[in-house]
Order: structure tokens, then C-alpha cells, then sequence
């Protein structure tokens, strides 16, 4: 099987100002996690690129040094100063070696982001992360699991059977855990409702909604036609699609779009809203509703996470293959990584064996309800942006294809799915129920069993 070639996308943190005071539960952290994180800060807000280098190999750990090479440190300092500026912390939290940063740059970039630490002195980085997205400060701490990388199959499947009950009882969690070691499960379980009017439980088998996890497939299409040379990263909407709107938009390159800089029209919004949703059923349909909408700033700008953008690059996909998105992503995507679940299916009604989207949501600022359908949040169907349906299987086959190296979540009313591989352990939780259900139990799986 040949690899899936997935654009490769910013996963450094950064922290602007001075540091600020850590919280962690029982108290305070040890003083060598206060100096690693303290320094970090430091030298992202106030340091050079070789200031950053040096920081790096005194604070890092050694796996995560191994990992890249000094021109990619330095490249990757310099792209973080390009696309943040300045942070404003809006919180910060230590727990269990993990700490959480949620901060707002002045870029308008939001993110939370997310330190781990060696589980031992001298508490050195050994991972960072970010999740782009979200400007509030750290939520919530995720309840701990127990779980360990020793246990066997039987004792990792009570421990997550025990960790799930109270959030299945409360209607925190419906869906699918997959917990796999090089790539073959170790447990894997489904609790709750699929399909809550029906009364139709959760199966290994049920294709769940992904959110914006659909972005990962639709950059490995673009690394694809990058690696045949038929496009590059340096092309422009302009160049690639001719008859593109006259807007400013049409100077946006593919590297922009890939990375959230190329002002395009979100598709959410009162526009959307308004519209009746069944006449997205494609992403032909979301390209020429965003296409006719204006840009939210010149492209390259800034950065601001965009579903537009990648609603665009799925056009790019269809234009330059000659195929229909949909049918380019099955033939050079899915098939080639062995994901036989995973597509763009219609969200009402139904087809056999999907879950249905349940959420507690009622509107911009409104609060929180009894849980309801969502099908009248979304379109009819999903875009290159989000909104396929696929198989923990298929994204457990996708992690294998792309070699590791993957975090992503998905997200929004009765949607919440997240994936995550280091090469050696791979997570995926997929839920029909609004944030942070899946993502939440995820984490907690992650920080047990990846230091």
C-alpha cells in the first residue's frame, strides 16, 4: 500500500508576554516545569530564531530534538512570529505533565496549546501541540484514566469500560473508542445511541460524522497532485480556477489556503443560516456559495482558521483532476489507504449504518437545550472543509497510510470526532454528540498512554 502523502501542518505552540502564574491541582509545579515553560515563553516572544535553538536543546527532550533538525527549528520559529505576532494568554493550566495554554494572537490566530512533559525529572518538553480554534481559557481539567501502556487488552478494555459508564449514563458520550498498538486494536468499543429516535445502539461498524477532520483528506489530494507536478503550492486561486469571482481572493496561493491565510469567506453565518440546506450537496454546491462571498482580509494577511479555504482547495482538487471532488477523494484517497466507509453521505435521511447528530445547542447565544437532531444546522451533505462520515476502521486505516504523526478533531453542533497517532499508539473517539465528548476522552487516552 502506498502512503498517503498529507501536507505537513504547524503544530508548535507559542506564548507571548511574560509568564504567567502555572496552576496545578494539589498545588504548585515542580520548579523544573516552571523553567522549561517560563523559558519557552521567553524566548517565542522575546528571543531570536538562534536564541530559540538554544532553548530548544536545553529544554527539550531528546526524542523531540531527534525529531527535526536546526533549519527546521529555525523555520519553524520564523513561521510561528509570521503567522501569530504577539499572544495574549488567557490562561494557563499544569496537570498531570501536561500543560494547557489558551491564548489569542494578535493575528486574530486563536488556539489552545499544549505542553507535555517527561513524566519524570527533569520534566523536559517532550511534545507540543496546538488546536486552533478555540481563544477561551483552559476548560475544565479532563479527568485522568487509568490506563497504561503495560496493560493487556482485557485490562485496557475494564478500565475504559469503567472510565465511560458515568459519561454514557449522562448523556456525555455516545459513539466508538479505538485504542490501536502499531496500528492493530488493542480495545475497541462502542457505547450509547446511534440513533436515539429508532433506538438504535452505537456499532463498530457505524460511520460517524468527522467534522474537520476531512481537512487531513483533502491535503493529501493536494499533496498528491503537488507530487505528480500538477500543481504547486505557489499557484494561485486565479491561476487554477480562471473564472474564480473578481476579488482579492483570486491572489491566494494553495499554500495560504492549506494554512489559513487566504481570506476566504467562512460558510457559516447568517448567510448560511438562512439558506435552505438542502442544496448543499456537494462541494461544487459550498464552492460557489463562498466563491461569491467577500474576503475577510488579503489574502496572506493573516492568519484565520477557514473552512472557505479549504472548500476552495477541494475546487483546485476538481479542477486540476478533471473529477468531481467526491469521486477524486474515493479513487486516490480512500482506496489507496483501504478506508472502504468513508465519504459524503446525505444527512437526511439517512443511509444504514450512520450515526445521527445529537445536540443540546439552540442557536448563537442561546442556552443550552434538551438534546435534538442537528440536521437543520448543516447542509445536506459535507464539503472538502468537513462533514464526511467514515469508520473509526477507515480512520485507524488512514493513520497506518499517513505513517503517524496525525492529531486532528472535528468539530460542531452533534458532531465531535478526534484522531491521534504517534507512530505507535493511535486514538480515535468519534461521537454524535456536541464538544468536547469525543475530544475530551481522547485526550484523557492520550496523556495515559503517549509521554
Amino acid at each position: 500500500m502506498n502512503p498517503i502523502r498529507v501536507i505537513a501542518v504547524l503544530t508548535l505552540a507559542v506564548v507571548a508576554g511574560s509568564a504567567a502564574p502555572h496552576a496545578r491541582q494539589g498545588g504548585g509545579p515542580e520548579p523544573e516545569i516552571r523553567a522549561h515553560v517560563d523559558a519557552f515563553v521567553a524566548v517565542l516572544t522575546k528571543g531570536t530564531a538562534d536564541q530559540y535553538e538554544t532553548m530548544a536543546r536545553e529544554h527539550f527532550a531528546p526524542p523531540l530534538l531527534a525529531r527535526a533538525t536546526p533549519a527546521d527549528r529555525r523555520a519553524m520559529f520564523e513561521r510561528i512570529r509570521s503567522d501569530f505576532g504577539a499572544i495574549t494568554v488567557a490562561g494557563i493550566r499544569v496537570i498531570d505533565g501536561v500543560v494547557t495554554i489558551g491564548a489569542r494572537g494578535e493575528t486574530k490566530l486563536a488556539g489552545r496549546f499544549q505542553l507535555t512533559l517527561e513524566s519524570a525529572a527533569p520534566f523536559r518538553i517532550a511534545r507540543v501541540a496546538i488546536e486552533v480554534g478555540d481563544d477561551g481559557p483552559p476548560g475544565p481539567p479532563v479527568t485522568p484514566i487509568a490506563l497504561k501502556p503495560e496493560m493487556t487488552a482485557a485490562e485496557m478494555t475494564g478500565v475504559l469500560d469503567a472510565y465511560m459508564k458515568p459519561l454514557v449514563e449522562r448523556d456525555a458520550f455516545a459513539g466508538v473508542v479505538v485504542i490501536a498498538r502499531d496500528g492493530v486494536p488493542v480495545t475497541q468499543r462502542t457505547y450509547g445511541l446511534a440513533d436515539r429516535e429508532r433506538g438504535v445502539a452505537a456499532s463498530a461498524d457505524m460511520r460517524f460524522n468527522l467534522g474537520s477532520i476531512n481537512k487531513l483528506f483533502t491535503k493529501a489530494a493536494i499533496g498528491q497532485l503537488v507530487a505528480a507536478g500538477k500543481l504547486a503550492l505557489t499557484d494561485t486561486v486565479g491561476a487554477l480556477l480562471p473564472d474564480y469571482p473578481d476579488s482579492p481572493a483570486r491572489k491566494a496561493t494553495v499554500d495560504q489556503l492549506l494554512n489559513h491565510r487566504g481570506g476566504i469567506a467562512d460558510f457559516f453565518g447568517p448567510a448560511f443560516d438562512a439558506a435552505p440546506k438542502d442544496r448543499f450537496r456537494s462541494n461544487a454546491d459550498y464552492y460557489r456559495f463562498v466563491a461569491a462571498q467577500p474576503v475577510r482580509f488579503e489574502p496572506g494577511a493573516r492568519n484565520e482558521y477557514c473552512n472557505g479555504c479549504y472548500i476552495v482547495l477541494g475546487a483546485i482538487v476538481e479542477r486540476v483532476s478533471g473529477l468531481p471532488y467526491e469521486t477524486y477523494m474515493a479513487r486516490h484517497v480512500f482506496a489507496p489507504a483501504g478506508m472502504k466507509d468513508t465519504g459524503w453521505f446525505p444527512s437526511d435521511p439517512l443511509p444504514e449504518r450512520m450515526a445521527r447528530g445529537y445536540t443540546r445547542r439552540t442557536g448563537p447565544g442561546s442556552p443550552d437545550g434538551p438534546l435534538h437532531p442537528n440536521t437543520a444546522m448543516h447542509g445536506a451533505m459535507g464539503s472538502a472543509a468537513g462533514g464526511g462520515y467514515a469508520t473509526a476502521a477507515d480512520l485507524l486505516a488512514f493513520a497506518k497510510s499517513a505513517g503517524g504523526g496525525i492529531g486532528a478533531a472535528g468539530g460542531a453542533p452533534g458532531i465531535n470526532a478526534a484522531l491521534e497517532s504517534n507512530g505507535t499508539w493511535t486514538i480515535v473517539v468519534l461521537a454524535n454528540l456536541d464538544p468536547p465528548a469525543a475530544t475530551s476522552v481522547a485526550q484523557a487516552i492520550r496523556q495515559a498512554l503517549v509521554r
